[in-house]
């Protein structure tokens, strides 16, 4: 993810500079300035931290969100503390668009907390992305985020997305998998998982995806992660490949 937005080599970029406020006895908050929209859309507990859970980007935010780069934008969530929450939000999408509504991103989420009878808490969300492109490319996507607990260590999470395409049929996405936490590792604050994803589009073609790590919990600040991801590109009319990547990742919290 970080090689694919990064444009020149040693550049300094600004990623995010915002304010926030919180109205009507903190039920409404806002925040705006320049923004990352998935730290507030699209949330799953078990696939979506990069920097503790799976790194692909398939198994951290849906890519049927399409957020390429951050911008100039507002956010706004709304908890009523019922269970539900709604959030809705725009930005910038292409700082080289020539006027801003060629650039707008906008979208909206409803979202769900609640338990599931003999298992623990789950959160529903589903969330509405309309056509930012000016009519080029795909209209409307249509996604939900799910994650729910089936005991106090084993949480099970998926996602789903779909999209108008430019030739008649649709694009899908599709990811689930397991986390397992709070004991089931050889140290008490281990966790590890398994995911799958599969993204089919019309038009360029289709990507499988499958990634575990363990994420060892050395000290209350340092955790040192193993990583392995095998990917299949399969392309209409060319052999499928298929790529097996190993990673290591090492976190220090300050």
């Amino acid at each position: 993810g970080y090689s694919a937005r990064l444009v020149n080599q040693n550049e300094l970029n600004l990623r995010e500079a915002w304010l926030r406020t919180e109205l009507f006895s903190n039920k409404l908050g806002i925040s705006a300035g320049r923004l990352d929209l998935t730290n507030y859309f699209d949330h799953n507990v078990a696939a979506n931290d990069e920097t503790s859970q799976f790194i692909s980007d398939a198994l951290v935010n849906n890519p049927a969100l399409g957020l390429a780069i951050n911008g100039a934008g507002v956010a706004a969530v709304y908890d009523p503390k019922g269970g539900f929450t709604f959030k809705a939000g725009f930005q910038q999408s292409n700082t080289d668009a020539k006027s801003l509504n060629d650039s707008i991103f906008s979208l909206a989420e409803v979202g769900y907390v609640g338990r599931v009878h003999r298992m623990g808490g789950g959160n529903y969300r589903c969330w509405v992305l309309p056509d930012y492109a000016g009519g080029v490319g795909d209209d409307v996507y249509f996604c939900t985020s799910i994650d729910q607990k089936i005991g106090p260590q084993v949480t099970l999470f998926a996602r789903y997305g779909a999209a108008d395409s430019e030739v008649q049929k649709r694009d899908h996405f599709y990811s689930g998998g397991v986390q397992f936490a709070q004991g089931l590792g050889f140290y008490p604050g281990d966790k590890w998982g398994v995911g799958y994803s599969q993204y089919d589009t019309q038009t360029l073609g289709k990507e499988r995806l499958v990634e575990g790590y363990y994420n060892f919990s050395l000290t209350e600040k340092l955790t040192l992660s193993f990583h392995l991801q095998h990917f299949w590109e399969l392309q209409q009319g060319a052999p499928t490949q298929g790529y097996l990547v190993p990673g290591l990742r090492l976190q220090a919290s300050f």
